[in-house]
């Protein structure tokens, strides 16, 4: 009788465990090692992976120095409100590097919501070059990184590739007011 018990108790504890697993979500961004041996990000990624080790030395470091125009922002933070912005970038890439701290503290000071946020990081590898392990890329005619794509109700309004043609603040704003 201890016996079925036992065995009632180890495959209730399995089906919870199970269950409970199921339920959790997936992390799909992952850390690997390119062929120069460089710990890269590929896949959906929050901002908080950038903040930690081995990213988190020029992400930091660009993010402080970036000098973000706050009168632009004032006319651009309204604007953004109902927009969804995603961003392709290589954590291999130098203009990504550069870029995207910028962007997210251009991002933080017009009070973005971090859920209409999308980092998406691709490879930098021969056979999966600029490509995420869910491309996500497919048919966004992703060339160059960074790319960040401003949308408005799932309709692409513009977007800014590799770095901005005036000012970041100022190529948002150009972009956000066409809508």
């Amino acid at each position: 009788m201890k016996q079925y018990f036992m065995a009632l108790i180890i495959c209730c504890i399995a089906i919870l465990d199970s269950a409970a697993y199921a339920q959790s979500p997936v992390n799909i961004n992952q850390i690997f090692r390119d062929s120069a041996g460089n710990e890269i990000l590929v896949g959906k990624c929050t901002i908080e992976s950038l903040t930690e080790t081995p990213f988190s030395s020029w992400f930091r470091q660009n993010y402080d120095a970036y000098i973000v125009d706050t009168a632009t922002c004032k006319f651009l933070s309204p604007l953004l409100k109902d927009k969804k912005i995603t961003i392709f970038l290589g954590t291999w890439c130098g203009d990504s590097k550069r870029q995207v701290p910028a962007i997210l503290k251009m991002l933080d000071c017009c009070n973005f919501p971090k859920e209409n946020l999308t980092l998406i990081m691709v490879s930098n590898q021969p056979a999966q070059y600029k490509q995420s392990p869910q491309h996500e890329e497919k048919g966004r005619n992703i060339l160059r990184v960074p790319t960040l794509i401003i949308e408005d109700h799932q309709v692409e309004i513009g977007r800014i590739i590799e770095y901005p043609v005036v000012s970041l603040e100022k190529d948002m704003l150009s972009i956000v007011r066409k809508t």
